[in-house]
């Protein structure tokens, strides 16, 4: 046990050691302060909720049209969804964190297919 600890101090002191070599310095803030400046905060990008499965033909403009209005739903913000179609079926694949997120999910894409052209198969974390 004691020759890991001081491998792991030799090698945290080494790793230092390199970084003050190749003039990497840990980041600084304003003075009087433990937390970073705003200005330094990273800004985090909300990627896209719903993809496109490979899709051609007249299904290519239903599946652009549902993925879409999936993206523009903010409730759907933390979910990711697979949109694909065959002969104007539209079906859904992928990830939720709720029950009604999967239902808002399949009633936009109702109302870019018509209710009887949707496969949900989205799963939800909850169910």
């Amino acid at each position: 046990m004691k020759t890991r600890l001081n491998l792991l101090v030799a090698a945290a002191a080494t790793a230092g050691a390199a970084s003050i070599a190749f003039g990497q310095t840990a980041p600084t803030w304003p003075a009087n302060t433990t937390e970073p400046s705003p200005e330094a905060a990273p800004t985090l990008v909300q990627g896209p909720v719903a993809s496109a499965a490979k899709t051609g033909g007249d299904d290519a403009g239903l599946v652009d049209g549902v993925v879409s209005a999936l993206n523009a739903e903010p409730s759907l913000k933390d979910s990711k969804i697979t949109v694909a179609s065959e002969d104007g079926t539209v079906t859904l694949t992928g990830a939720t964190q709720t029950p009604d997120q999967r239902k808002k999910a399949g009633e936009i894409a109702a109302a870019q297919a018509g209710d009887d052209k949707v496969v949900n198969a989205v799963l939800d974390s909850k169910g």
